[in-house]
């Protein structure tokens, strides 16, 4: 009984030390979206462009329990519609990014390329766009949630993608959890 105990005690440090990394990942990633969604706010003042936010500021774990990191731009396209936002889209990125001519904006996406059904069409529409006038937040690879956010709280199927970045490269593979 005693060792089934410890071996307990295992278990729940480990959890814990999961969870504690989660949340650390979690805070680095609300930086880095409010770190780039600055410097794509400055982009479209110097270049005169409007900015285009893909991704509703308003929605997500992080965003609904430690408020927003970003704001709407001039345009806001999500599939949930961008409730909140004055100008918006509610649509799938890869019908939207059809219709709009990108040159026209700065991009700030904010983790909602793991989740679209045809990551190389959207890749192909991003890379017609100057590389500077894209600014990227992707879920970190090597994170839990990467593989599991939001099935393990909503229970809807998990990221179709694991997308992580080299430089302004982006590399992505299928999620073996997806199906």
């Amino acid at each position: 009984m005693l060792e089934y105990i410890n071996n307990l005690n295992i278990y729940y440090k480990t959890l814990i030390i999961l969870i504690i990394y989660e949340i650390l990942l979690m805070i680095k990633r609300k930086m880095n979206r409010r770190y780039l969604y600055k410097k794509a706010q400055k982009r479209a003042r110097e270049q005169n462009k409007k900015l285009l936010v893909i991704g509703d500021p308003y929605n997500g774990l992080a965003s609904i329990t430690t408020g927003i990191d970003y704001d709407c731009g001039d345009l806001c396209i999500d599939v949930t519609g961008c409730e909140l936002c004055k100008n918006k889209l509610k649509s799938r990125l890869e019908d939207a990014i059809q219709t709009i001519n990108l040159n026209e904006y700065v991009m700030y996406i904010s983790c909602v390329l793991e989740y679209v059904d045809d990551l190389p069409l959207i890749l192909n529409y991003l890379n017609k766009i100057d590389k500077n006038d894209r600014y990227i937040v992707t879920v970190e690879w090597y994170s839990l949630s990467a593989y599991l956010y939001p099935y393990f709280i909503t229970n809807e199927r998990p990221p179709k993608y694991i997308i992580y970045s080299t430089g302004n490269e982006i590399k992505y593979y299928l999620n073996p959890i997806h199906n």
